[in-house]
């Protein structure tokens, strides 16, 4: 997906707060814009959700609550969603980095989440 349909995609997203505060975000830094790997949602999700486990043990005092609860919410989604083939992108600022799984067959949004910069380098 290019930057524009990206950002189509989120702005179409009105009652999901994450999405439109990473449209905000897309908008004032473009250039923070990462196009992204597709890959099979159950790779995807097993290795997020593996990251989640390894992160939340190791260096859980590093995690806000916050940022578990958007980690995880999204792996539920990402987990329950019918997409076969899912596209992940990111946009990162100078506070967060935002990532993206979307159905590559319908090009909608199945589910964002984010981290604070200083803890999303292992992504």
């Amino acid at each position: 997906m290019t930057q524009e349909q990206v950002l189509n995609g989120l702005q179409a997203e009105k009652d999901n707060f994450l999405a439109q505060e990473c449209v905000v975000a897309l908008q004032q830094n473009p250039e923070g814009f990462q196009k992204g790997i597709v890959q099979t949602r159950e790779f995807l999700a097993g290795l997020y959700a593996t990251r989640l486990r390894i992160n939340k043990s190791l260096k859980r005092n590093f995690f806000e609550n916050e940022e578990i609860s958007s980690w995880e919410e999204a792996i539920k989604q990402l987990s329950a969603s019918s997409a076969e083939e899912v596209l992940l992108n990111s946009v990162i600022t100078e506070e967060k980095a935002y990532l993206m799984f979307w159905d590559t067959a319908t090009n909608q949004l199945i589910t964002i989440f984010y981290l604070y910069r200083e803890n999303a380098q292992d992504l």
